[in-house]
């Protein structure tokens, strides 16, 4: 998908997988957006489509605030606000910090559910 274009011209997205044919995990499609990297690049080895990538704040608003619009929640939940459902997830690292390679290795630490734990990695 060309998602830098659809940013230039104010068109939001939806984050999301096509599972089986994608992995589940949102970290996958963060790094994707992001990264633009594919299976089988270029003849010369380069990235397809580097030109369509976004940043991860866009990224990341694809997966929250703008999947809550795409399902008219976004008064409900997709940002922290009083108010809002408290559905967030913790992970081990800040995606805003790292290098785009470590997008794909995140780990979730924790995943909150209308202001419930619904899951916490185990402490090994």
């Amino acid at each position: 998908m060309p998602l830098h274009s659809y940013l230039e011209k104010g068109i939001i997205w939806a984050g999301g997988s096509d599972a089986s044919v994608t992995p589940i995990p949102a970290r996958y499609g963060l790094w994707a957006s992001v990264a633009r990297e594919i299976r089988n690049p270029a003849a010369d080895g380069s990235p397809f489509g580097t030109q369509w990538s976004v940043d991860v704040h866009a990224a990341l608003r694809s997966y929250t605030i703008w999947a809550a619009r795409q399902l008219f929640r976004e008064k409900q939940t997709g940002s922290l606000e009083p108010g809002k459902s408290a559905d967030f997830a913790v992970w081990d690292r800040d995606p805003y910090s790292v290098p785009t390679d470590e997008l794909k290795q995140m780990t979730c630490e924790m995943t909150v559910f209308r202001g419930k734990i619904v899951y916490q990695r185990p402490v090994n």
